[in-house]
């Protein structure tokens, strides 16, 4: 759990070298970015001194050993679509409020009726949606190259959740024309604020009374 503003920046800074060095064909230097991300969930766990020897061991390793260790590139996105299934489908559970439903809240705190069944289904949309893209880049390793799998799940990761959200926004409007709707510069702020309060509330942990520390 990255709890401070300083571990998140350099965790969404490895993840765009990442992305960037993958995008290029540098193995070497997408699998040192990964060996560096590795470091730093262990240094935002507290152990930052371990968290740092292990991202820089695993970084000169990782690009030094680029060609022994080049599967090691399929872990990042496939971890990304299962991590983000289970973020959108853990609030699913019965007595959680769904993550949608507390974007929606944001915009509108008394959520009408409509809307809530609507950001429901929504919020289980988007679950399945990255459990069908763990699914396809899953399928798709044994039949492409590591540089032609790596460049077409990018593609996906990218376009499908752009698609499904500028879709959504728009079918939204028209099929709740009564309500009123926030601009997207005021829906992006709100995704990214539920986000990370949702983040923040997993990584508590509950006191002895069962109330969250």
């Amino acid at each position: 759990m990255i709890r401070s503003s300083g571990p998140g920046l350099t965790w969404l800074a490895l993840s765009v070298a990442y992305l960037a060095a993958s995008a290029f064909g540098e193995r070497g230097a997408a699998l040192a970015a990964l060996g560096l991300m590795v470091g730093a969930v262990i240094a935002s766990s507290g152990h930052r001194a371990a968290g740092a020897a292990a991202g820089l061991v695993l970084a000169v390793l990782a690009w030094r050993f680029a060609d022994a260790v080049r599967v090691l590139v399929f872990i990042p996105p496939l971890a990304a679509f299962a991590f983000m299934a289970y973020f959108f489908g853990r609030t699913l559970r019965a007595g959680s409020e769904p993550l949608i439903n507390r974007i929606a809240r944001k915009e509108h705190p008394d959520l009408p009726r409509d809307m809530a069944r609507h950001a429901r289904w929504l919020t289980g949309l988007w679950t399945a949606c990255f459990v069908v893209l763990f699914i396809v880049a899953l399928m798709l390793a044994p039949f492409l190259t590591l540089e032609a799998w790596s460049r077409s799940v990018q593609l996906m990761g990218y376009v499908v959740p752009s698609t499904l959200f500028l879709g959504e926004y728009i079918y939204r409007h028209r099929r709740f024309a009564h309500r009123a709707h926030g601009s997207l510069a005021v829906l992006v702020p709100n995704v990214l604020a539920v986000i990370r309060e949702s983040a923040l509330e997993s990584g508590r942990r509950p006191d002895p009374e069962g109330r969250p520390r």
